[in-house]
Parts: C-alpha cells; structure tokens; sequence
C-alpha cells in the first residue's frame, strides 16, 4: 500500500510541476479518452463528443489555472 502510496505522489508532484499550457492539454487529452472509452461502451456513433469535451476542458483548465498557488 505504501508503494502505491509513494508512486501516486510522484505521479501528482509531476503533473503539478506542468507549466499551464502542459496541464491544460493533459486534462483535455485525458478527459478526451476517458469520454471516448464510455462512448465506446455505449450504442450509437459519432466521435464528436469526446473530440468537444476534450478541447472544451482544455479551455478551461487553461482559463481557470487550477494549479497557480497565489
């Protein structure tokens, strides 16, 4: 447990350390996939969902800059 512990803040004091532009894209890029892959379990088609959702977290992650400590 202690690993898993200890490799979760290494993963998170890396993407903390992302200049904003870098996490924006992470978000909009992981936030995309994520989408895609319920869209994938779901019936219907189309790929503009998870291209808008993406680019729309993108946004405003950019916009809002959830990391800035000031």
């Amino acid at each position: 447990m202690e690993a898993l512990r200890s490799l979760y803040r290494q993963a998170d004091d890396r993407v903390r350390g992302l200049s904003r532009l870098s996490y924006a894209l992470l978000i909009g890029f992981v936030s995309a996939v994520g989408v895609f892959a319920v869209r994938l379990l779901l019936p219907g088609s189309g790929s503009f969902g998870p291209v808008a959702m993406g680019v729309a977290m993108a946004i405003v992650y950019y916009a809002f800059d959830p990391n800035n400590e000031n």
